[in-house]
């Protein structure tokens, strides 16, 4: 909730300008529109990224330590995607129809793998 009163104080502070600007230039109804305008388009992008960052979902992704590591498409409708569920890393096999457990690493042994790929020594 703290984020969401920040993102809307921020939203607040750049819009006072805009509606004192506004209100100084009253031959202008043109400028003034535009001004509610951009100022409403930032307040929903502030809400949206309030709510993605401390929604429900937000909450019970960082209760159940559920984490996205990565990516990779295989197919057109397939993907082998890397999540950590505490300290292993599950390398799950998606596709359109299910999920399969393609392989379960430990949290040290995907870090070993990792640091061979970054330094060039993956075909050993």
């Amino acid at each position: 909730m703290k984020g969401l009163r920040t993102a809307i104080a921020c939203a607040a502070l750049l819009l006072a300008p805009a509606v004192n600007a506004s209100a100084a230039a009253s031959g202008a109804p043109g400028f003034r529109t535009f001004a509610v305008l951009i100022g409403t388009v930032i307040a929903l992008f502030a809400l949206a990224w309030a709510a993605r960052k401390y929604g429900p979902y937000a909450r019970v992704k960082r209760s159940m330590g559920l984490d996205v590591v990565g990516q990779i498409p295989v197919g057109a409708k397939a993907h082998l995607s890397l999540v950590r569920v505490g300290k292993s890393i599950l390398v799950l096999g998606v596709t359109q129809n299910q999920v399969s457990l393609v392989k379960e690493l430990e949290g040290s042994e995907f870090d070993k793998a990792f640091e061979q790929a970054q330094t060039g020594g993956g075909n050993s």
